[in-house]
């Protein structure tokens, strides 16, 4: 091998650009040349943050290049270095504060064989000299000096003391995160051992893989270990016992689904011997489970969709299980449980709708249900204890980390930053925590992607457009054949965005209302600057370059899936009339509102010009036409499946036709086309998903749809 010859040193690892070589010691690896030229990159701004992209602009030079290829090689870089200095993390992932890089930890060294020492010899007449000179001033210096440190020193003093006062009477406040986990795909789903020595997760590398468990020793936890190598068991949902020598999980694999367990050797991070204990219908999709002890385990679940989730302690030695809580019929139920170390509670939070959770305390030895003053807005989270437990901590419905105090029935915000993280996770002995970055079981997050439209010569290929990192959930095409839509954050509120020229942005000027819920759709007044958004059984405009809006709908009217008239000065809405859904019409500055009883159970209606109407009706996805010049209405397409009854597009209607969404019995979800001359349907491509929005761009070159998004997310350590 040829002698090593590094340009520079990052820490304790010799690098050699011109060669993609990495050394440490006397351990010699070569890397990948694009893997060289991120840490390069990496180096060349080390004072700095670097964003995705920074290395889209300078490494990859391609603005469409994916996060997750510049999360493969950031991975591949990670796990290379690891191998020559396992004990450092050189590249720590920076979160939180709106804006997420990453920033290298480690001293860099560079050689350069002609530049000037950094030590100058001086001779030891000249050192001895100065000596002398410096000692005769610093004699006459000592009295005023004496006093100017005394008095420095007491204000010192006082600054201490009430440095010192002001944070023992301040909650500590956690504010520093990196990431924990590193592998490919997403991790959630964390537990972790009493003595807090290693963690449980679940990791699903890819968009069409199944979730697996691993494990991982705290000391580095970027290595983690698979616990099975059996493929397909759609493994979450774990928990660790108090002697860290067992396991539970939830088991998702087709006709094996259930609560197991199996016994873990925390030496070899493998857990083997596994068993079903509780056969499980497929729809217990997250199961909550906590160990009491080494035979008994409480976990949640619901008998039947619709039912509320109950939580029951299991008997390991006989397979009994006893019921423990009972909620409402009404209400979502106990969905999330927690044992304390000290064995007395166990946290429960119940949803008592889906944006009404409270936390209840359970004394586990007098059986009795403790009420709390914390209430909360959504469901995506989970609890944990204090090392002495006396406190609960849990996210606010801010996102902000707080604490729950059981002597005083009082809550504190112990954390400054909002939805850094979700499912918080107390390390034992240490002032942690483990958050996941998922914020759902489903990949929640989605994103929006052009299809070249086939009726037009289009392939059916697909381009990537906007992902932002939430949840899109409505769209609208607008003109210069760009579109606006609404993006949900995890504390469920709304946000509105707009894409135009290749580029998406918030609307900042729309305002942000906790109230607004589902149904949730998007119209735009054609040739105006002016759309409708429908939500939460109202409706408010705003405009589509700012997002400055206002109310429109009168008040106590519950109207849903509005869409302008093709002349722009009436609005078409689906309402309800004892419990059966009607068309109703409104003027466009919100009066007068009329029944439209030719619509029979119609719950959305488009105006496609020239007296017709489309619409589709409750119950049932077929699209209708309505001829207001001869006041008939014929069925034009039969459909089998949609997946939002309250949506304004999930059909589109055109000059010359329909575009529309369905999934046939034994078949894909797709779209197809509907042509107004010749009564054909067409067959235009598969979808992924059957989310009921479509757009189509000014030109109908292209087909705009919703679509799930396989990010790249792991496990954060709050500090």
């Amino acid at each position: 091998m040829a002698k090593f010859s590094p340009s520079f040193k990052l820490g304790n690892i010799e690098v050699d650009s011109n060669t993609d070589q990495l050394k440490c010691a006397d351990e010699l690896i070569e890397i990948q040349s694009m893997a060289m030229k991120v840490l390069c990159y990496f180096c060349e701004n080390a004072d700095g943050l670097v964003t995705r992209d920074h290395l889209r602009d300078n490494v990859w030079k391609n603005s469409t290049t994916s996060n997750h290829t510049i999360n493969n090689h950031i991975y591949s870089l990670r796990r290379s270095i690891a191998k020559l200095d396992p004990d450092v993390k050189y590249i720590h992932t920076v979160t939180g504060g709106g804006t997420s890089g990453y920033r290298l930890s480690e001293t860099l060294t560079y050689y350069d064989e002609t530049a000037v020492p950094n030590s100058i010899e001086v001779s030891a007449p000249a050192m001895v000299e100065a000596t002398t000179n410096n000692q005769k001033k610093h004699a006459r210096k000592q009295p005023r000096t004496a006093a100017i440190l005394i008095l420095s020193l007491l204000v010192c003093i006082v600054c201490l003391l009430i440095v010192g006062f002001y944070q023992l009477s301040s909650p500590k406040l956690y504010r520093d995160t990196h990431l924990l986990t590193e592998q490919l795909g997403r991790e959630q789903s964390p537990s972790i051992a009493a003595d807090g020595s290693f963690i449980l997760y679940s990791n699903k590398s890819a968009k069409d893989e199944g979730w697996e468990l691993f494990a991982a020793n705290m000391v580095s936890p970027q290595l983690g270990v698979k616990l099975f190598e059996s493929a397909g068991n759609n493994d979450n949902f774990s928990s660790i016992s108090p002697s860290g020598k067992k396991i539970a999980f939830h088991r998702l694999k087709l006709g094996e689904e259930g609560i197991y367990i199996a016994a873990f050797d925390n030496h070899s991070m493998k857990a083997s011997q596994e068993r079903r204990v509780i056969p499980l219908k497929r729809t217990n999709l997250s199961p909550s489970i906590s160990w009491l002890d080494e035979t008994h385990f409480f976990y949640s679940i619901h008998e039947a969709p619709w039912a509320p989730k109950k939580i029951y302690l299991f008997d390991t030695s006989t397979g009994v299980s006893e019921q423990i809580s009972s909620p409402a019929l009404n209400s979502h139920g106990d969905f999330s449980s927690v044992v304390s170390p000290n064995q007395q509670w166990l946290a429960i939070l119940r949803a008592n709708s889906y944006w009404d959770v409270e936390l209840i305390l359970y004394d586990i030895q007098a059986k009795e249900f403790v009420q709390t003053s914390v209430s909360l807005t959504h469901m995506r989270l989970n609890l944990s204890f204090s090392d002495d437990s006396q406190s609960v901590f849990y996210i606010d419905s801010h996102g902000h980390l707080a604490q729950y105090n059981i002597a005083d029935n009082q809550s504190i915000q112990i954390s400054d930053a909002s939805f850094i993280g979700y499912w918080p996770l107390k390390v034992p002995g240490k002032k942690q925590f483990l958050l996941q970055q998922d914020w759902g079981l489903s990949s929640l997050t989605t994103e929006i992607v052009g299809y070249r439209n086939p009726v037009f010569g289009g392939d059916g290929s697909q381009v990537l457009l906007v992902n932002n990192g939430l949840s899109i959930r409505a769209i609208e095409g607008v003109d210069e054949s760009g579109f606006i839509f609404v993006s949900v954050k995890p504390n469920r509120q709304l946000e509105l965005w707009r894409y135009k020229a290749g580029k998406a942005y918030k609307l900042d000027q729309f305002v942000e209302q906790t109230y607004y819920r589902y149904p949730l759709s998007l119209h735009w007044q054609r040739g105006t600057e002016q759309a409708l958004m429908t939500v939460g059984g109202s409706c408010r405009t705003f405009n589509i370059n700012t997002g400055k809006d206002s109310p429109l709908c009168p008040k106590g009217e519950l109207l849903y899936a509005g869409t302008y008239s093709a002349d722009n000065q009436s609005i078409y809405f689906a309402a309800f009339d004892d419990k059966q859904s009607k068309a109703v019409k409104m003027g466009r500055s919100g009066y007068p509102i009329e029944s439209l009883p030719l619509l029979k159970n119609a719950n959305m209606v488009q105006d496609g010009g020239k007296g017709m109407l489309y619409y589709r009706t409750e119950p049932g996805v077929d699209i209708y036409q309505f001829d207001a010049n001869t006041q008939k209405a014929k069925k034009l397409i039969d459909r089998t499946y949609i997946a939002n009854g309250y949506t304004t597009n999930d059909f589109v209607v055109v000059d010359k036709g329909i575009y529309f969404m369905d999934k046939p019995q034994d078949k894909n979800n797709a779209i197809y086309y509907y042509d107004f001359s010749s009564g054909i349907i067409s067959y235009l491509f598969d979808t992924p998903n059957l989310y009921p929005n479509i757009v189509l761009s000014e030109d109908q070159q292209f087909i705009y749809l919703i679509q799930s998004a396989h990010n790249d997310t792991g496990l954060l350590l709050l500090e």
